[in-house]
């Protein structure tokens, strides 16, 4: 079941299919940017597998991006970005940015086209 939280990234995530963002993902000392260009949101459960490791509840942004760095841009291998949404503690809406806090790493989403 998604929590309300979790409801609310959806949806602003759905807001805004069919343009461009950026997504800053801070884990431990770790910065990534990587631009994706919003076609579709997807939920997935974490599934627990033969071994009772489950990769964790995740939201999956479906589109062309690419990975930002020193190098230029790389595009993304599979058309998905995966979003680990376990423990999702923060979440801070607005009309063009969304900031959001999990178990592995912080997240901040802009718009830019």
């Amino acid at each position: 079941m998604m929590s309300e939280k979790l409801n609310s990234v959806r949806e602003w995530l759905e807001k805004h299919v069919q343009e461009t963002i950026l997504i800053r993902k801070e884990e431990q000392e770790d910065l990534d940017e990587t631009k994706v260009k919003i076609e579709g949101v997807e939920y997935k459960e974490s599934v627990p597998t033969i071994d009772d490791y489950a990769e964790g509840s995740s939201l999956i942004l479906h589109g062309p991006g690419s990975v930002l760095n020193e190098q230029g841009e790389i595009p993304l291998p599979q058309n998905t970005f995966q979003i680990y949404v376990d423990g999702l503690s923060e979440c801070d809406i607005e009309e063009e940015r969304l900031s959001i806090e999990t178990d592995r790493a912080k997240y901040l989403f802009s718009v830019i086209s």
